[in-house]
């Protein structure tokens, strides 16, 4: 009937309790209504023992509310519970909205699906992976991009002006080493600055940056970067597209400024893209 995430007998009885005052009975009568005795029903209420199913859809029903509410609470409290169990208490501590925010996705969001659902309607573990899997790469990616700024800013020299580029770069290669690896989470703060710190010394230190040419995305950055390479971009596009070649000799800065000024999008872009998502756009 449950899952990795099992109801808490305490807080059950709390919950059951609850309604017992919202209704006005006492241990007796309340008893009495569900067809229990006062030992029996005290013991739930108290949260002595876990109150079984049978009684509580017959509560489910004095009450008006939802099996699932006496189990695990609202469904964002059975969200962020369960991510609990799964180790993401340092993820939920910086970003306490996530819950509401899977559970607003659960009842109307893309993932809305009668199949995702438990018999108590609440989603099931299988969902909550899912939909947490995207918002936890999302933050975590944006995680990482704070602690590398944070990195250049106090332990290197770099200059302000290479900052932005160097944090993109180092953020999207501790987070290709975690797609890897999964050798660390988020709260694992020593883990991702030593990550972070490898790949700066390797890599970028004394070095012009250059991003991962594999793919579009990284190739236009490194060529958007240099105005002689940008004007040999337009020119051979020209070329191929007009028979035409283009040359800034009399005059078209403007645009070369024009392309060059879709290279911050473009960064945006690395910084949030995943090799997963490359290969799906340029090798599928």
């Amino acid at each position: 009937m449950f899952g990795l995430l099992k109801p808490n007998k305490e807080q059950v009885g709390s919950r059951l309790r609850e309604v017992k005052d919202e209704l006005g009975l006492s241990f007796s009568e309340y008893g009495n209504r569900l067809g229990l005795i006062k030992t029996t029903i005290n013991s739930y209420v108290r949260g002595y023992s876990l109150a079984p199913l049978e009684v509580v859809e017959k509560v489910s029903v004095l009450s008006g509310k939802p099996v699932g509410w006496f189990y695990f609470g609202e469904i964002e409290e059975y969200i962020q519970a369960y991510l609990l169990v799964r180790g993401q208490e340092a993820l939920l501590k910086d970003h306490p909205e996530v819950p509401l925010k899977m559970k607003e996705d659960f009842l109307t969001g893309d993932f809305k699906n009668t199949g995702w659902e438990t018999d108590f309607g609440y989603p099931v573990e299988g969902f909550i992976d899912d939909c947490y899997a995207e918002i936890h790469s999302k933050l975590l990616r944006e995680h990482i991009q704070g602690l590398a700024l944070t990195y250049l800013k106090e332990r290197t020299s770099l200059d302000e002006s290479k900052r932005e580029d160097a944090t993109i770069f180092l953020s999207s290669e501790v987070m290709g080493y975690y797609e890897a690896t999964r050798d660390f989470d988020y709260g694992d703060t020593e883990k991702i600055m030593t990550a972070i710190e490898n790949y700066y010394e390797g890599t970028l230190k004394e070095k012009e940056i250059s991003f991962d040419d594999g793919y579009l995305v990284g190739k236009l950055i490194n060529i958007l970067a240099n105005e002689e390479e940008t004007e040999k971009l337009i020119s051979d596009l020209s070329e191929e597209l007009t028979g035409k070649h283009f040359s800034t000799f009399f005059g078209g800065n403007e645009l070369i400024q024009v392309f060059q000024s879709l290279r911050p999008k473009l960064l945006k872009l690395y910084a949030e893209t995943t090799s997963d998502d490359y290969y799906d756009w340029f090798e599928r």
